[in-house]
């Protein structure tokens, strides 16, 4: 085992150190990052799923409550963050919006962090090697996008941290079928199936290998079926109990649900600046979500997890050879590097095929970036054992200066790392992509604005697809009732942050009513401009 300079007594001491310099480090940064135009509408669908949930529990010693009323308010979609969010929030009394919107950052980031931990472990399980695993995690810290968004982005990089626990739960599963890993692996595929459509991919390539690779004769089916009827059984509960849009018809709305959410996204049409192109979401090519995967993935990572493919490939070729010829199965290593191959091969082809408007970069498919990192390390871990001092060396040394490049940008451009483009690509991508389409950015604008004026009202308003309701939340009560939040024929400032809507543009550079007086710049180029009305 590579204990890079460390004896083995002291792994553990630097691993506990590693993480809690993490935690607090991070923990400090909570209150520098805005949020996001969907959170209020998260936070409404959660609060309405709390507030059928206790009305029905009501119900049952009241007859003069009816839950049919609140029943009517639930959001198609799930909401399993937001009850858990909106549950805190009660408990804690907290009411103010501000407050509400900083204990989501909370969440988000223990949930992010939980989720490293449990990656750590996993790879520990895979790898047997500490330095390889706290690699995966310095990786996943390092991309910049990856980090920024673990504080406030709800939905993503959420479904990304279950699918971590997701994945660890099966390799205890596959390792050691007691009743504890059952429950725990039915819980995390309830989970992933509840938070997005997208959990139904990994669920059912699971159970396809599993089938071909472990149930393949009937001796094996006949000896598992008690476990594979458990498996199922307590999935199907979890799905139930976490999701009450389903308590009052389970399989009718279950269909209904799953339906309506793919229509709901194929129905959102928004305007992508791709290539210098201004495109509505549901005409732009099938290689969006792929060109943005490779744009602001940092460079060193795309390079180790091409290369890791390409050891994939070359195992699994000399050992798909042998397992046929002895009809042997595949090792559980070997068989989670197989399901990660099929679930980033078949999400993204699935979503090409089939998702007609995109939108947002490729962050609906975070959840696919563990499994880039565990590729990536697969070659550190091949290196490792495998090559030569130099060759090693100088492999090292190139990932060194990589992070420490990465490094250098998330701490020079804080709290703004949502704008990442590679070096290879940056400088043509900030000219001719989307930079700010949720609106995080606000925060400062705004933060400009109350720092530079002595009024006591200013009228704002926000030019472009993303609206300030969020960002005004976010404020200090104090500074809440200062900014007014306008039209633009009656706006001082105007916030431009260059995402267009599908309708009116106002084109604030050649608007004569207004002059520029602030700029947002990122590596050299604006992301928000701020203007204001002249006298």
């Amino acid at each position: 085992m590579i204990s890079i300079g460390f004896k083995k007594k002291n792994i553990k001491y630097f691993i506990f150190f590693y993480f809690s310099f993490t935690f607090f480090f991070c923990w400090s940064l909570i209150d520098d990052y805005g949020v996001t135009i969907d959170d209020h509408i998260y936070y409404r669908n959660g609060e309405n799923t709390y507030f059928y949930i206790k009305n029905l529990f009501l119900s049952f010693f009241d007859n003069q409550i009816d839950p049919s009323k609140f029943r009517a308010d639930l959001n198609v979609l799930p909401t399993i963050y937001e009850i858990f969010l909106v549950l805190i929030c009660k408990v804690l009394n907290i009411t103010d919006f501000r407050d509400i919107y900083l204990t989501a950052h909370r969440i988000n980031f223990l949930l992010f962090f939980s989720s490293l931990i449990v990656f750590f472990i996993f790879c520990q399980k895979i790898f047997e090697n500490h330095f390889v695993s706290i690699l995966g995690i310095t990786l996943i810290l390092l991309s910049p996008r990856i980090f920024a968004e673990s504080f406030y982005n709800s939905r993503d990089v959420f479904f990304m941290c279950l699918f971590i626990f997701y994945l660890n739960s099966m390799y205890n599963f596959i390792n050691s079928k007691n009743t504890k890993n059952i429950i725990f692996f039915s819980l995390f595929t309830a989970l992933i199936l509840n938070a997005k459509i997208l959990g139904y991919i990994p669920v059912l390539i699971f159970v396809v290998l599993y089938s071909y690779n472990f149930l393949n004769t009937k001796e094996k089916l006949f000896s598992e079926k008690k476990i594979i009827f458990l498996f199922f059984s307590l999935t199907f509960f979890f799905i139930y109990i976490l999701w009450p849009y389903l308590w009052d018809n389970p399989f009718g709305n279950l269909i209904f649900a799953l339906k309506n959410v793919v229509k709901i996204q194929q129905d959102i049409i928004l305007i992508n600046y791709y290539f210098g192109e201004y495109l509505p979401s549901d005409l732009v090519p099938w290689h969006f979500r792929l060109v943005w995967f490779l744009i602001t993935t940092p460079v060193i990572i795309l390079f180790l997890f091409i290369l890791g493919l390409v050891l994939f490939f070359k195992e699994i070729y000399k050992k798909i050879g042998s397992t046929l010829d002895n009809k042997k199965d595949f090792s559980q290593k070997h068989f989670m590097s197989i399901f990660l191959f099929m679930v980033f091969l078949f999400s993204y082809f699935i979503l090409i095929e089939f998702n007609k408007s995109k939108y947002g970069g490729w962050r609906h498919l975070y959840f696919l970036y563990p499994i880039v990192i565990y590729f990536s390390i697969l070659f550190i871990n091949h290196l490792l054992h495998n090559s030569s001092n130099i060759f090693r060396n100088i492999i090292f040394i190139f990932i060194f200066f990589n992070l420490a490049n990465c490094l250098f940008w998330t701490m020079k451009n804080h709290p703004h790392q949502y704008i990442f483009f590679n070096f290879l690509t940056k400088n043509y991508a900030l000219k001719n992509f989307d930079l700010d389409w949720w609106g995080i950015s606000h925060k400062a604008s705004l933060e400009y604005i109350l720092k530079n004026t002595k009024k006591d009202k200013i009228k704002v308003f926000a030019e472009g697809f993303t609206s300030l309701k969020d960002s005004h939340l976010y404020l200090e009560s104090s500074e809440k009732k200062r900014v007014v939040l306008t039209g633009i024929e009656e706006a001082d400032y105007v916030i431009d942050s260059k995402m267009k809507r599908i309708r009116i543009n106002n084109y604030m550079k050649e608007n004569n009513n207004f002059k520029l007086i602030y700029e947002l710049n990122i590596d050299g180029q604006p992301i928000s401009a701020l203007y204001l009305r002249k006298e």
